[in-house]
């Protein structure tokens, strides 16, 4: 049971992360990025590009990935969001599930549809703790998921802008009016979130491989996650991976892997009835 334990709190480290980057673009402009899970896959492919296809040694090739995440970020935020500013919400959010599927055929004619390799900066190194083993992988994810997230709680409660990140979300307007770059604050929102996405990539494709349609689940696990742990927050968002993970694991070990997605929207289902503001997240009313 430890065992299935610590693979299914690596998942959950995994769609953290995932969550993380949507959250990072949610805070900034109130959309949610369904492509997020698109942006994860095509992370996955510039590792194997990088580093599979190119040779270059892994530390550079990460480099590589998140400068060019961070450039796919820009684009996607004046394709998706930016004609569309100050129209209906739900217009961008279509918007950003129409670029998802342009992003997966894209990768699906460059690479075709088989699954790619990736390997860890690790190799297949083990870390044995009695009966237990545990991939330095695995190890790794933990400790990359825990730094990026101390990083972007750093970064938005205690840099400038942070402060004009919640600004904009708060009253775009507003912030404009007090001198606030609104333009700017959201561009390099959306940079962060394509490449914390970039970086659930590069995690997740030495376990499962590099998929073209891998995005598409593990974006709507990031969205679960997001819902479960309360829409914004970072805390909630990170235990919230990590119970989902813990839970599909265990269901898929000891029931079937079938199960697998029913339990997750089971979880899903049940946060909505009984706590729909999430674990973290306040109740909020409308007067209409």
């Amino acid at each position: 049971m430890l065992q299935l334990a610590i693979n299914g709190l690596a998942m959950g480290a995994i769609y953290a992360l995932i969550a993380l980057g949507l959250l990072q673009i949610f805070n900034a402009v109130r959309i949610v990025n369904f492509a997020q899970g698109q942006l994860l896959m095509l992370g996955a492919f510039l590792g194997v590009t990088t580093i599979v296809q190119a040779s270059l040694p892994i530390w550079l090739a990460y480099l590589v990935t998140f400068a060019a995440m961070a450039l796919v970020g820009l684009i996607f935020m004046l394709v998706a969001y930016y004609p569309l500013r100050g129209k209906p919400f739900y217009l961008a959010i279509l918007t950003t599930i129409a670029v998802g599927i342009v992003l997966e055929n894209l990768v699906l004619i460059a690479f075709g549809p088989l699954p790619q390799s990736l390997p860890s900066p690790f190799g297949s190194a083990q870390v044995h703790l009695g009966e237990l083993v545990i991939p330095q992988h695995v190890l790794f994810i933990f400790a990359a998921t825990a730094v990026l997230l101390l990083a972007q709680w750093a970064f938005m409660k205690h840099t400038r802008f942070g402060t004009m990140v919640r600004a904009t979300s708060m009253d775009m307007d507003m912030a404009r009016m007090v001198g606030v770059s609104v333009r700017t604050t959201v561009a390099v929102a959306f940079m962060l979130g394509a490449m914390l996405a970039g970086a659930a990539g590069l995690l997740v494709a030495p376990l499962f491989l590099a998929d073209p349609a891998m995005g598409s689940s593990l974006g709507l696990k990031a969205f679960i996650v997001s819902v479960i742990g309360g829409f914004g927050n970072l805390y909630g968002a990170v235990l919230a991976g990590l119970l989902l993970g813990l839970v599909e694991t265990l269901a898929a070990g000891y029931l079937s892997s079938d199960y697998r997605d029913a339990i997750a929207f089971l979880l899903f289902l049940g946060f909505l009835f009984v706590r729909p503001q999430g674990l973290f997240g306040e109740k909020q009313s409308e007067r209409v």
